[in-house]
This record gives C-alpha cells, structure tokens and sequence, in this order.
C-alpha cells in the first residue's frame, strides 16, 4: 500500500511540476494537476491541501537533491582538487534551480513564487550548504590545498563568499550553460586568490 501511494504521490508532484513549467504557479489549477497526473481531483486532495503544498513539497525536493548531490561532490575522493570539489558543487547546488527559471516561460513568477512561499526553505538549505562548504575548506586548509590566513578569511566566512557570488552567477545568465561557465570563471579566480 505504501508504495502504491507514494507512487502516486509522486505522480501528482511531476504533473505539477508539468503543469507550472506550462503555465506558471497562477494559471494552474488543482483541477489541471489532477488532470495531468490521471488522477481526480478528490483523489488529489487525499495526498496534499492545496497547490501551495504542492510547490513546496516540489521545492523541498529539489532543494534536498541539489544539497546531496552537492555532498557527494564535495567528499568525493579521488584525483580532484579542492577547487574542482567546489565547483561541481556549486553547480550541483545551484544549476537546477536555474534550469527551472531559464527554461520556462513563466520563470520569473515561479522564482517569485519560491521566495514567497518557500522562503523558509531556501534559508535552511542555503545554510546547510554553507556549511559544508565550510568544512571541506576547513579539510582543504588543513592538507595544505589552500591559505586561508593567507587570504584573512576564515572558513565560513571563504564558504559565504563562494556561496554568494555564485548565487550571484544566475542573474541574467540566459540559460544553464552560461551559468556554469561563470561558476567556473568565478571558481578559478577565487581558488588562484586562495592559493596565495
């Protein structure tokens, strides 16, 4: 039974997602999430109250898979550097969200959307992924990737940069590839100021 409703459950949430890529969080209605996903609309209210929890179990999603994919890329061991860590992270953090925005028409009013109503979401996540920036810089510090005190920065305060000027990235990038290429320019200039 369990796996029946979440099948189901995430069923609905793809036809949302459909659905506001489509036409944008106003102009969609439960009725038309329920028709995309197959499904009646009383059937629909029996996994979620509204569209508004809609969007932020969608939201929520996307923002737990960015932050384990940001993980993996950060604690992956192997022949990479520090700042090749960093970057993939980033990217993996960050480049789903502006492929969401970029690749609707309705971009501006879902991003609107997502401040509004998953504000709370983005500041938990942004934190977390803070975070972990944090310590793989503190790991990097240690081994002798990079010179923090060289730099005047502590960990943190490295982390928040990187995560603030790559957030920064996305404005008026016109899709995901252009974003990544600035993250990429925006990596390899912080590191070469990091490195001393």
């Amino acid at each position: 039974m369990g796996n029946d409703a979440d099948s189901k459950r995430e069923a609905i949430l793809e036809a949302a997602f459909a659905q506001f890529s489509r036409y944008g969080f106003r102009r969609t209605s439960m009725q038309d999430i329920a028709k995309e996903a197959g499904t009646s609309r009383a059937s629909l209210y029996s996994y979620f109250e509204n569209k508004e929890e809609i969007f932020r179990c969608l939201a929520a999603e996307l923002h737990e898979r960015s932050l384990g994919d940001a993980e993996s890329h950060l604690k992956s061991a192997g022949s990479l550097g520090l700042d090749s860590r960093v970057e993939a992270a980033l990217i993996a953090r960050l480049a789903p969200f502006q492929e969401v925005v970029t690749q609707s028409a309705h971009g501006s009013e879902i991003y609107d959307e997502n401040n509004r109503l998953c504000g709370d979401l983005v500041l938990d996540s942004s934190e977390r992924f803070r975070r972990m920036l944090a310590s793989a810089l503190s790991a990097g510090a240690r081994v002798g990737e990079i010179d923090l005190k060289a730099a005047g920065l502590t960990a943190s305060a490295a982390a928040e940069l990187i995560h603030l000027g790559a957030r920064g990235l996305k404005q008026g990038a016109s899709d995901v590839a252009v974003f990544e290429e600035r993250v990429r320019g925006f990596v390899r200039i912080f590191f070469a100021g990091l490195r001393g």
